[in-house]
């Protein structure tokens, strides 16, 4: 890989991007080889060190862990410790992670615990590195954490595979982490006094799935003004609603962004004359930009939040290395990427409803459109007994009814837990997994959205009047789908666009 496909741990900052890449096997992770870098962390280790043998109290290394803080645990016993640690927290339930977000979390703890002031030896971060270079992939059940004292139960996970225990993926098949570490080459890590905390420790896990999510979700907001310029050309709308002087009126900035990639389907200028027939159009097309718009602020925002968690020390207690003190603290406490989580999830479900609406109206906008009621396509006496894209806008309908369920924020359900010492906790990994399934849903009803403003451009013959972008897109779509002539199932069709979406195969 050349350097700019690789993500060096302790050198440069890492952004959400990164972990994406990662995630993805579009990047390698290196450890920095910076003097500066190794001595300070040998500094942290050193001060772990030293406070291990003193005989003052040091959560985590001479006490139980939570509310078993007031617990004494003999020096002689901080290796057990360590291991009791991931062990008694293998607890994890529900379906597993995808190899990618594994992957994701993988790296993101990394560049957590390269900040320093958590104490971890080089060698334990040398390992990690290994995993992802052999792509040895920890399995890690979905459920099991709120994110309080970081994720712990699915991080137990990592520190497992690390230390020889439990399952990972290799080249998608499942097998003992030991097994895997064998055929790698790898050797088993013994995890010394902290450093199992300073692995589970943090908020690794949601700010990983927060990450992938990022991505995705601008990719979707691209994906969502070419709908809207699509539809808008199918319904005969008004290219004016986007001018680009209602914006420097307004000048949000995601709005601005959002209106110019509309204009740009529409291959028309930046000041789009008003055209004939209605003047305004319904406000689910007229009204995308400030919809949108600050779906794409949001995501602005919450780059400079995760780039903070993703280049932050994160577990309890943290090191000063200048003077040995334990810092015993919260930071591994999620709310900053819960309220991320949160905030996407009401925007993407808004974004995903406004093209149902669309969808509507392309289904019943006879008389001023000239699209078939619920796009059929069938002529002469037997077109009655045709439903065309009814059931789909059923399904639309439910899709969106369930994100917009999902969209409520998980950080109001704080639940006090573990002796009520977790008393108020933040949420964050249910959180970033109803954003997830959120955006499934929004997928899906992008597909839909696809598929019927193509079968729209068919049933009034208007596919050679396109604009060239809305022509590429049109073309690409039907390479795999054909148009409904008469009723059939349209789930495979669903499928075969959403496959081709996320490939990245459509000109979007």
């Amino acid at each position: 890989m050349t350097e700019r496909q690789r993500v060096c741990i302790g050198e440069t900052r890492v952004n959400h991007n990164d972990v994406a890449h990662v995630a993805r096997r579009e990047a390698s992770v290196v450890l920095t080889e910076q003097a500066s870098w190794h001595e300070r962390m040998t500094r942290n280790r050193q001060a772990v060190e030293t406070r291990a043998r003193g005989s003052e109290p040091f959560y985590g290394v001479n006490t139980g862990f939570g509310a078993s803080v007031v617990n004494t645990v003999a020096v002689e016993y901080g290796v057990n410790l360590a291991a009791n640690l991931f062990r008694f927290h293998g607890c994890g339930v529900g379906p597993l992670l995808g190899a990618d977000e594994a992957r994701a979390i993988l790296v993101t703890r990394l560049s957590q615990l390269a900040v320093g002031w958590t104490g971890i030896r080089v060698e334990t971060l040398r390992a990690m590195v290994g995993l992802l270079h052999h792509d040895i992939i920890p399995c890690i059940p979905e459920l099991g954490s709120v994110g309080a004292s970081g994720d712990l139960t699915p991080m137990s996970y990592v520190a497992a595979a690390l230390s020889g225990e439990r399952e990972v993926w290799v080249r998608g098949a499942v097998c003992r982490s030991a097994e895997a570490m064998a055929a790698a080459g790898l050797e088993p890590v013994t995890l010394e006094h902290k450093e199992a905390l300073s692995i589970m420790n943090g908020t690794s896990v949601m700010t990983a799935l927060v990450s992938l999510a990022m991505e995705r979700a601008e990719a979707f907001a691209r994906a969502h003004a070419v709908m809207t310029a699509w539809n808008s050309f199918l319904l005969r709308g008004q290219p004016a609603h986007f001018d680009e002087r209602l914006f420097i009126a307004k000048p949000h900035p995601g709005s601005i962004r959002y209106a110019g990639w509309v204009r740009a389907g529409l291959g028309c200028g930046a000041r789009p004359p008003l055209g004939s027939g209605k003047v305004q159009d319904p406000y689910s097309v007229r009204c995308t930009p400030h919809v949108v718009g600050v779906l794409l602020e949001v995501l602005e925002q919450a780059a400079a939040t995760v780039e903070i968690e993703l280049n932050a020390a994160g577990d309890n207690p943290l090191m000063c290395e200048e003077t040995q003190v334990v810092l015993h603290g919260g930071n591994f406490y999620g709310s900053h990427i819960t309220h991320v989580a949160d905030t996407l999830k009401v925007q993407v479900a808004h974004a995903a409803e406004l093209l149902e609406r669309q969808l509507v109206l392309l289904c019943h906008s006879t008389q001023t459109s000239g699209i078939p009621e619920n796009l059929i396509r069938v002529e002469g006496p037997g077109r009655t007994a045709h439903h065309g894209f009814k059931a789909v806008e059923i399904l639309a309908s439910a899709l969106i009814a369930e994100a917009m369920k999902l969209a409520a924020p998980a950080s109001v359900f704080s639940r006090s837990t573990e002796g009520h010492n977790q008393d108020k906790v933040p949420m964050g990994p249910i959180a970033a997994r109803d954003l997830r399934a959120i955006q499934n849903l929004a997928d899906h009803m992008l597909a839909i959205a696809m598929l019927a403003a193509a079968q729209a451009t068919d049933a009034t013959g208007r596919a050679a009047a396109l604009p060239p972008p809305l022509r590429a897109l049109y073309t690409a779509i039907r390479q795999t789908c054909d148009a409904t002539t008469e009723d059939r199932r349209h789930d495979e069709l669903i499928t075969r666009c959403l496959a081709s979406y996320r490939a990245g195969n459509l000109p979007i």
